[in-house]
């Protein structure tokens, strides 16, 4: 566990309390813990969805996914046969 010492403005401190989502959790470092990881799985979905779109313009992208649909399309009919 790697200790870190943080500052919160108080009345964010406040409403946490107020709220009563402190106890939700085992102490203050585990609300940190666990919102922290909240944001880093926001963040790496977003950056997903950023490097896809990114994807959906480049063109050697493109070119690959019009040579893969070629080189199925004979057999994506047979799948409609059956």
């Amino acid at each position: 566990m790697l200790r870190k010492t943080i500052s919160i403005d108080e009345h964010l401190f406040l409403e946490l309390e107020k709220e009563g989502i402190l106890d939700h959790f085992k102490n203050f470092s585990d609300l940190v813990s666990s919102s922290l990881q909240n944001t880093v799985e926001t963040m790496k979905k977003e950056n997903y969805r950023k490097q896809l779109a990114q994807m959906a313009k480049d063109p050697l992208v493109l070119t690959d996914i019009e040579e893969i649909q070629e080189d199925f399309k004979y057999a994506d009919s047979e799948a409609n046969a059956f």
